[in-house]
């Protein structure tokens, strides 16, 4: 039976709608294989950047396990322990400290199969400069090591308070797959942040053991005076301020020539052969933490010697004295000598010793005129109305 006109429309439109639902049936197939590809593209990928990443995380893990390893001690036990004893001792000598004295705590490291740990201890005697000197040398090195206690206190009945016992006890590894002959670590740690002047900065302005410290006094000028040709010697005085410290004097800035100061009492000394004024500068500092200075400026005038005085004329009563008489009729002769200035005769015999003045001898002769004296071995006269000082020096 044919169709007619209707019926093959309405057949034409349901072969289209099947041909259709068959086509989306094919191309939503098509489409899941097509996700699940890209799914295991993605999950594979991801995989694989896991992978990338682990190996990454392995690289840097053995790059820093290197670096661990080069900061450890040797393996061998008596190597690693001698090593850093002889570092220690080393450490010691650069912080200048006073009889730096090393030693092992404990006859055995501690030791778990993968490390050894060795414990230390230095001592020493120093300032707070060497202390602070001390720990920045032990954590600039870059062993694995740490410090467990670190001590410092005033040496008890010291004359030097800035003087102190100063202790510092460590713990230090070594690790088992470290070498047996291990180079020490030669790079500066970054433990630390600042050199060690900023440290001293920072460290040494303050005195952890009592009051601030205060300067020496001193008088802020003084004016001396120096002959020319002639030593000069003066001693600064600084009061100290504080007790039981001492003070140390230098000169500083422009000196003179031949100009010394002794360092510990402060005595100048100097002899200029030159005419002028000079300007010196004297400095005394304190031996306290920190350690304080004062200064004194010094003006030395060096003057012309003065004049040699002419001395005076000396005035000899043998000048005014003379024989007046020549007595004879007694015993033995006499001379009478009268002595104007002191208004006294003396009566002299033969073998009397005659002492006036300038004039003294023996009286040797009593003549009808005259009187011999004997003076040190050689015999003048002098005759009546005669000046004792005329003969005598006519004599000699």
């Amino acid at each position: 039976m044919a169709m007619n006109s209707r019926e093959k429309l309405l057949a034409a439109g349901v072969g289209v709608i099947a041909t259709l639902f068959v086509g989306q049936s094919v191309v939503s197939s098509i489409q899941g294989g097509f996700d699940k590809k890209k799914q295991l593209i993605e999950s594979l990928e991801k995989k694989k950047g896991e992978q990338g990443l682990q190996v990454t995380s392995g690289v840097v893990a053995s790059q820093k396990l290197n670096k661990v390893v080069a900061r450890s001690l040797s393996s061998k036990e008596e190597t690693a322990r001698a090593e850093y004893m002889k570092w220690l001792i080393s450490l010691g000598e650069e912080s200048q400290l006073a009889a730096p004295t090393p030693e092992g705590i404990g006859d055995n490291p501690e030791k778990d199969g993968s490390y050894q740990l060795f414990k230390f201890k230095l001592s020493g005697t120093g300032t707070i400069e060497n202390a602070t000197q001390l720990l920045y040398g032990f954590y600039a090195k870059d062993y694995l090591h740490r410090i467990v206690q670190f001590s410092f206190r005033p040496i008890a009945g010291s004359n030097e308070p800035d003087q102190l016992n100063i202790s510092l006890e460590c713990e230090v590894l070594a690790l088992g797959i470290a070498k047996e002959k291990q180079e020490p670590p030669k790079a500066i740690s970054n433990r630390v942040a600042k050199s060690l002047e900023e440290y001293k900065q920072t460290i040494l302005d303050r005195n952890l053991f009592g009051p601030t410290n205060r300067a020496p006094k001193l008088d802020p000028k003084k004016s001396l005076e120096a002959k020319v040709g002639l030593r000069l010697e003066h001693t600064v005085e600084a009061k100290e301020m504080d007790p039981k410290q001492r003070v140390s004097y230098e000169l500083v800035g422009e000196i003179p020539k031949g100009l010394l100061i002794d360092k510990d009492s402060g005595k100048l000394t100097w002899s200029s052969n030159e005419l002028g004024e000079y300007q010196v500068n004297v400095q005394a500092t304190d031996n306290g933490i920190p350690k304080k200075s004062s200064l004194q400026s010094l003006t030395i005038k060096v003057n012309p010697l003065p004049p040699v005085p002419t001395p005076p004329v000396q005035f000899d009563v043998a000048s005014q004295a003379m024989i007046t008489a020549l007595i004879f009729g007694g015993d033995a002769p006499e001379a009478w000598i009268q002595s104007k200035t002191e208004s006294k005769t003396y009566k002299l015999r033969k073998g009397d010793q005659l002492k006036l003045g300038g004039v003294q001898g023996m009286v040797k002769e009593v003549g009808a005129n005259y009187v011999e004296i004997e003076t040190d071995g050689r015999r003048w006269v002098v005759g009546l109305d005669e000046s004792l000082a005329e003969a005598y020096s006519r004599a000699h």
